[in-house]
């Protein structure tokens, strides 16, 4: 039977090349990978143009280039402007308001936990029933303007933030807490220089989860009842059955969710980084 020389060089050295091409290896740089995305795109949008029309029907699936005349012209005659910013005013007050109240209530039951064990059913059946079951009643006692959809986009992102803090002091390190009390530190000390510190990560964390959050339940809210909005173009083009106008909005929808998530992602890099230096 025929051996095999433990001499070779594989067998020698007992490791593997498993190390890239100089195709991955260009891949792999800043360069390499904004051209490999921007090539994968324009892929993707010409295998689409092409089948619009010639595999599936433009009456369901409309063209990239049709969408882009859409957006030229909202963006030409202004009225894009009117639905977006109903739609950011709504998304930005509800997701402040949320993010306020769910940090705030969230730190409160982190110092008090016996006031935590008590209502923590009750936060947890809040929080399972679905947001959208909400929305109605919010038209009723709210109306169709803006306080409904600020309601709503609140509180969905309340008990996420809410949860991440919890989630946050939960897992700070109860000794070190326990050896500030000995020491003398007042809740105050102990809230600014541990607990707050330590849930920071966390917070950013459903911050981040909760932007995305925030422009579905703004939308939704103008899907329900409203005049004006990104989610009103949404319906009203749906209902006119006019793929383009559809296709259209959910890009503008896109952008901006892409361009909050990079917002805040920069944000706590800087926060991060600035509690490192301190």
């Amino acid at each position: 039977m025929a051996s095999v020389s433990i001499n070779s060089p594989v067998a020698q050295s007992g490791v593997r090349n498993d190390e890239p091409g100089a195709l991955g290896r260009a891949m792999l740089t800043t360069r390499g990978l904004i051209i490999s995305r921007i090539l994968f795109l324009a892929a993707v949008l010409l295998t689409w143009e092409f089948a619009s029309g010639r595999i599936i029907s433009k009456f369901w699936l409309s063209t990239p280039s049709a969408i882009m005349q859409t957006l030229w012209k909202w963006l030409h005659d202004g009225s894009l402007w009117v639905h977006l910013e109903a739609t950011l005013t709504e998304m930005s007050l509800g997701y402040v308001i949320g993010c306020v109240a769910g940090v705030f209530i969230g730190l409160v039951l982190g110092f008090l936990p016996t006031v935590y064990r008590v209502v923590v059913p009750f936060l947890g059946g809040l929080y399972c029933l679905p947001k959208i079951a909400l929305a109605p009643l919010f038209v009723i006692l709210l109306g169709i303007d803006l306080g409904s959809k600020v309601a709503l986009v609140a509180i969905s992102v309340f008990f996420l933030i809410l949860y991440a803090t919890l989630d946050g002091i939960h897992d700070i390190d109860r000794d070190l807490v326990q050896a500030l009390r000995i020491m003398g530190a007042t809740r105050r000390e102990i809230a600014m220089k541990v607990l707050i510190p330590g849930c920071l990560r966390w917070v950013f964390t459903g911050m981040r989860i909760a932007v995305r959050y925030a422009f579905t339940a703004a939308i939704l809210g103008e899907v329900i009842a409203s005049n004006r909005g990104v989610g009103y173009l949404i319906e009203a083009f749906s209902g006119q059955y006019n793929s383009t106008g559809v296709f259209a909005a959910m890009l503008v929808l896109v952008a901006c969710s892409l361009t909050a998530s990079e917002l805040l992602t920069r944000w706590e890099s800087s926060a991060t980084h600035s509690k490192a230096g301190v």
